[in-house]
């Protein structure tokens, strides 16, 4: 047998992502200019108990929900004038649907594609005043 370059404990937190984001829907982002980039504390623990229900793993939950506010994106969404210029590739984001929000989840796992200043791992989480679809 050979040896994984994961150890268990890590195997088993990419296999419970997986095994959670095939199991949420497609989303489709028509409004990313209305992106809320500095969630409140409010909005934020409704989120993350939307992932809870969801059946997120608990190991990376907390890294969404850090990441779900603009002082953890990635370079390329890290200010306004950043993703004015990038919100075309936007299109190209593979987005899960959080069930019941206006937000998506955007796992390093489902967007390899992206360029690296695009994307963080685990992945992020999206909240939106509108156009979610």
């Amino acid at each position: 047998m050979g040896s994984s370059p994961l150890g268990n404990e890590d195997e088993e937190i990419v296999s419970g992502t997986f095994r959670w984001t095939s199991r949420l829907t497609m989303a489709r982002v028509s409004r990313w200019g209305g992106m809320i980039s500095t969630p409140d504390a409010v909005l934020q623990a409704v989120i993350k108990r939307a992932l809870t229900e969801s059946g997120c793993p608990n190991s990376i939950v907390s890294q969404l929900m850090e990441n779900s506010h603009e002082r953890h994106w990635p370079r390329g969404l890290g200010s306004l004038e950043t993703r004015q210029v990038n919100r075309r590739q936007y299109e190209n984001y593979v987005c899960k649907r959080i069930p019941g929000k206006q937000a998506v989840v955007v796992l390093a796992c489902d967007n390899r594609h992206m360029d690296s200043d695009l994307i963080v791992d685990p992945g992020l989480v999206m909240i939106f005043a509108h156009g979610v679809e």
